[in-house]
């Protein structure tokens, strides 16, 4: 004889909407974008001769990117903003026919490029799926 904890069997956990799913997905894609436009812009005030803007916004990445992972329960999570933030980074920091360039080769430039790529590896190295689908397999569409 089985027990139950209450009136109503234990349901099981039902996955979230694909819908739902793609969104969030699509809102830290828009997150990585903005902090790439913004933190181009911002990475170089100094204090001292020290880059103290690019080492905080490299850390604010790397909060944001693992946050992201966290929410999303996936490495694929800290990926979807951190791929936006890169290319946006790349764009900016590439000289254009003129001459201009918005990321420069500055200390606080290469600061700022290279903290932020060590914040998407650490981000993505630090979060834990979940749901680890190289170790149970592929998720499978409900019903099978």
């Amino acid at each position: 004889m089985e027990q139950t904890t209450g009136p109503y069997p234990p349901t099981e956990p039902t996955p979230e909407p694909a819908f739902v799913t793609g969104l969030a997905y699509g809102v830290l894609a828009v997150l990585g974008v903005v902090l790439g436009l913004v933190e181009s812009f911002q990475f170089s005030w100094e204090a001292g001769g020290v880059p103290v803007a690019a080492i905080a916004l490299s850390l604010v990445n790397l909060a944001v990117f693992r946050a992201a992972g966290w929410a999303m329960e996936s490495r694929i999570g800290a990926v979807v903003p951190a791929v936006p933030w890169l290319v946006v980074l790349v764009v900016l920091s590439a000289r254009r026919p003129e001459g201009d360039l918005v990321v420069t080769g500055t200390t606080a430039g290469y600061v700022y490029m290279f903290g932020g790529a060590v914040a998407i590896l650490i981000a993505i190295v630090w979060t834990r799926s979940a749901r680890p689908w190289m170790l149970t397999g592929a998720p499978r569409p409900p019903g099978t």
